[in-house]
């Protein structure tokens, strides 16, 4: 039986309103704040896919509804993978930064690294929850590039490390690129092509 319509694990407008493009009219998308005030979970996992279950799994049995969560993040070869899963608490005192903060404070770190060594990706882990908190489906994708050594004078709310993710093959930072190379290359869409194939059979 086909899954119609999905809770997104997030109050990050734009994580959610991306899902709405990428699922399309394939089933019917809905924020967590529209089925009540809830306290968000502690993301206590260490790996994104730990995380990504654990929202899911969370919000699922408060809500009683299928859910989809992802835990996403930034890795940069240079910083052995940091930020990784605390891609938001770079900060020194694994402190939450804004997207500006987060920005600056890896530009910072990489000051000195030579461009052949800047290799960094954006991941993303997604899971999916039934109504009873089980986990039904799993999937993860990354887009792969280099840092950028200059800073950035526009930053995507709710993605910050996009605007510095040189994408070589296309010659540009991930945020500029256009729509239809945005469908090409978005890490993203892969993953929402085959999360839409399980949602209309129930099957990989």
């Amino acid at each position: 039986m086909a899954i119609k319509e999905l809770t997104i694990g997030s109050n990050n407008p734009a994580k959610i309103d991306e899902w709405k493009k990428l699922l399309g009219s394939d089933v019917r998308i809905k924020g967590i704040a529209e089925l009540g005030d809830f306290p968000e979970p502690k993301e206590t996992g260490s790996t994104f896919a730990e995380n990504a279950k654990l929202k899911a799994r969370y919000y699922a049995l408060l809500t009683g509804s299928f859910v989809l969560a992802d835990d996403a993040g930034f890795e940069v070869d240079a910083l052995g993978g940091e930020p990784g899963v605390k891609s938001r608490r770079i900060l020194p005192g694994n402190k939450e930064g804004t997207d500006r903060e987060c920005v600056d404070y890896v530009l910072g770190r990489m000051k000195t690294v030579p461009k052949e060594k800047r290799g960094a990706q954006l991941v993303v882990h997604v899971a999916l929850a039934d109504h009873k908190g089980k986990i039904i489906y799993e999937d993860n994708g990354r887009r792969v590039g280099y840092i950028t050594e200059e800073s950035v004078n526009t930053i995507i709310p709710g993605y910050p490390y996009r605007s510095i993710l040189y994408i070589p093959e296309v010659d540009k930072t991930y945020d500029k690129l256009t729509e239809k190379e945005y469908d090409k290359l978005n890490h993203r869409k892969k993953l929402a092509e085959r999360l839409k194939k399980f949602l209309r059979t129930n099957r990989v």
